[in-house]
């Protein structure tokens, strides 16, 4: 009696788990594309009373999360963007912070 050896797919390569792969890494560019978004954000809109405070604070998060994220510890200039969305967000905060001490007095 012969055995017949049938080929198994394997099971990491399976179009499902690819799919999931490339969600999760898109998943990672993301984070850096909405770090400096908000970071663009908080410092455009820092005159309204502290909002540009909260967005600079999301931008500062959304970056951090991006830089732990594996799809973007492995790419420069997704890590680059990613730091470019907490300085923006840090630099909305700064300037929210002045604008609301030299606005409260006055209200």
């Amino acid at each position: 009696m012969t055995a017949t050896t049938q080929s198994r797919p394997d099971p990491g390569s399976s179009p499902a788990r690819s799919r999931l792969a490339r969600s999760q890494h898109l998943q990672g560019e993301r984070w850096s594309d909405i770090s400096v978004m908000l970071g663009a954000l908080s410092i455009v809109m820092f005159w309204m009373f502290g909002f540009g405070i909260v967005l600079g604070v999301c931008a500062i998060a959304a970056g951090v999360a991006a830089n732990r994220h594996p799809a973007v510890e492995g790419s420069e200039p997704k890590s680059l963007e990613a730091l470019l969305g907490i300085l923006t967000g840090a630099f909305g905060i700064a300037a929210g912070t002045v604008f609301l001490t030299a606005a409260l007095p006055h209200l």
